[in-house]
């Protein structure tokens, strides 16, 4: 930019790689004046060549900046899909696991009373063995408490 009289054609090029357009900046220029009206058409084609530099340079990189920020929702909505599937995956294979031990524990808890009723019955069947070896012993001995052995096995049985 210009603020006085004496810039050089240099310093000119300089400026224009720096310089960005905000209302402040050109509000700063100054440009000389030939004959107290005019104003020297050199520097005048000068700044508009370094506000034309300028103008470009910043559409450049908000076109850059567009297509970072283009990149970025796009890679934003990937990454978001990508956890609204894994989201939904964890979800079914929790739903799945759910699923699976209850029927599990469904099956373990019936596997459980059928051993509770064998158990039983192992039981019923040790006693009556137990009783039938006593009556056994008894017949062996001569006792004559076989009798009662035999009527309790009966209703044990029953």
């Amino acid at each position: 930019m210009f603020y006085g009289r004496n810039q050089e054609a240099s310093g000119a090029e300089e400026r224009s790689e720096k310089m960005i357009l905000t209302k402040e900046a050109i509000d700063m220029v100054k440009l000389t004046k030939k004959f107290g009206k005019c104003y020297d058409a050199q520097e005048v084609d000068r700044l508009l060549d370094e506000i034309g530099e300028a103008a470009e340079k910043q559409c450049r990189e908000l076109e850059q900046l567009r297509s970072i920020r283009t990149e970025y929702y796009q890679i934003k909505n990937q990454i978001s899909e990508a956890l609204l599937a894994a989201q939904q995956t964890a979800k079914e294979m929790l739903e799945q696991t759910r699923s699976k031990c209850d029927d599990e524990l469904t099956a373990l808890q019936q596997h459980k009373i059928t051993l509770q009723q064998q158990i039983s019955s192992l039981e019923k069947y040790k006693i009556l063995e137990i009783e039938k070896i006593r009556r056994d012993l008894e017949k062996l001995l001569g006792d004559s408490k076989s009798d009662e052995a035999s009527e309790r096995e009966t209703a044990i049985s029953k």
